[in-house]
C-alpha cells in the first residue's frame, strides 16, 4: 500500500446553527519520497483536511467517518481510531506539520532551540545535551543564518522566513516518513518562497520524505509536485499528475483556476480572467454538482450526452490512467456559457 491513505474522510462541525460539513468524503493518497499537491480556493476545506489527518481539529468539530492510513511494518495503521498515546508518537514522530501561521503556532515565550529539542526528546531517547546539538543540526540543514545564535533566540526576534524555517526544522527534526506543509509560503516574499520550495525539496531528496502541500498557488504547485488533488467545497474534484494536470485540465473548476493565473506576457494589456461567484458556504452547498452555480459548461437540463449537473451528484472517475475528474461532462465540455443563477441548496 502507499505510504498515507486518507478513505472517504468526513470531517464536520457541529454548531448551534446545524451541521457543517468541511470535509466531504476526500480520499487522497501518497507515496514514499512524492509530493502530492491539494489546491482550491480559500474555504475548499484544505487546512481542515490537514488539521484532520493528526486528529487536531478543534471542537466543535470532529471527523465523523473515514480511515487515514499510514503504513507501518506491521501492517496500515488507522490515525482515526488510534489511541491517543499512539498518537502523540506518530505527531512530530513519523508525521510532521508545517502550519500556516509560524508566529502563532511556536511559542513566544520558550527559544526556539528549546522548542525544537522538546520535540526530538519526545520522539527519541537522547540526553537534553544530545537534543540541543539535534536543533542546532536541523537548523544549520534549513540554512538558517548565524544558527549558534538563532538557537537562544525567541520567535518574535525572527523575521517570517526565519520563523518558517524553524518551523521546517521542528517539523523535520526526527525525520518523519511525511511532511503535512499547510500553506508553506504565506505571506512570504518570491525570494523566501523559492528557498523554502528548494529545500523541502532537497529535503525530500535527501531524506526520502513524503510531503503533502496545501496551497492555492498553482506556480508553487508546478515547480514541486508530483500530483496534483484539486478540491472543492470539501470534496476531490480532480486529481492527476502534475503534468497531466497542468497539460490537460478536464474539470470546469480546475480549467478556470488554471485560466485565472496571471500572464506575465499579456500584463497591462488583458484583463486578469476570474472564475464568478464565491466557494459556498458549507452549510449550504448547493445540490448534485457543487460548482455548477459558478461553472459556464453546466446542463439546467438532462441531455443525450448525460445528466442535469443540478442532480445526480457526479461521482469521482477515472477517465484515463491515473486522471480522476468528478464531472459528468469532463472530455466533452463544449462552449462556455453565463453560469446559472437559480441554484437549489441541500
Amino acid at each position: 500500500m502507499p505510504l498515507f491513505e486518507i478513505r472517504d474522510l468526513v470531517t464536520a462541525f457541529h454548531t448551534t446553527d446545524g451541521r457543517v460539513p468541511a470535509v466531504d468524503g476526500v480520499s487522497l493518497s501518497i507515496d514514499r519520497g512524492r509530493t502530492l499537491g491539494l489546491v482550491g480556493e480559500s474555504g475548499c476545506g484544505k487546512s481542515v483536511t490537514a488539521m484532520s489527518i493528526l486528529r487536531l481539529v478543534a471542537a466543535p468539530g470532529r471527523i465523523e467517518t473515514g480511515s487515514i492510513l499510514l503504513d507501518s511494518p506491521a501492517g496500515p495503521v488507522d490515525l482515526v481510531t488510534l489511541p491517543d498515546s499512539d498518537l502523540r508518537r506518530v505527531r512530530g514522530g513519523r508525521i510532521g506539520m508545517i502550519f500556516q501561521e509560524p508566529m502563532t503556532s511556536l511559542n513566544p515565550v520558550f527559544t526556539v532551540g528549546d522548542q525544537i529539542a522538546e520535540a526530538v526528546l519526545l520522539h527519541r531517547a537522547c540526553s537534553r545535551g544530545a537534543a540541543r546539538a539535534r536543533a542546532l543540526e536541523m537548523l544549520r540543514l534549513v540554512r538558517l543564518a548565524d544558527p549558534e545564535q538563532r538557537l537562544d533566540e525567541y520567535p518574535h526576534q525572527l523575521s517570517g522566513g526565519m520563523r518558517q524555517r524553524v518551523m521546517i526544522a521542528m517539523a523535520l527534526a526526527c525525520e518523519p516518513d511525511l511532511v503535512v506543509a499547510d500553506e508553506p509560503t504565506t505571506a512570504l516574499d518570491v525570494t523566501i518562497q523559492a528557498q523554502i520550495l528548494d529545500l523541502l525539496g532537497d529535503l525530500r531528496r535527501r531524506l526520502g520524505t513524503a510531503i503533502l502541500l496545501i496551497t492555492h498557488d498553482l506556480g508553487v504547485v508546478a515547480e514541486t509536485c508530483d500530483e496534483v488533488a484539486v478540491m472543492y467545497a470539501g470534496r476531490i474534484v480532480e486529481r492527476a499528475p502534475a503534468d497531466v494536470l497542468f497539460a490537460r485540465p478536464l474539470h470546469p473548476y480546475t480549467i478556470g483556476l488554471l485560466a485565472a493565473r496571471p500572464d506575465p506576457d499579456a500584463a497591462g494589456r488583458a484583463p486578469l480572467r476570474t472564475i464568478p461567484g464565491m466557494v459556498p458556504a458549507p452549510q449550504r452547498f448547493p445540490v448534485g454538482c457543487r460548482f455548477h452555480p459558478r461553472c459556464g459548461h453546466a446542463r439546467a437540463a438532462a441531455t443525450p450526452e448525460g445528466p442535469a449537473c443540478e442532480a445526480p451528484a457526479p461521482e469521482l472517475l477515472e477517465v484515463e490512467p491515473g486522471h480522476f475528474v468528478r464531472c459528468h461532462y469532463a472530455e466533452r465540455l463544449g462552449e462556455p456559457h453565463p453560469a446559472a443563477v437559480e441554484v437549489r441548496f441541500a
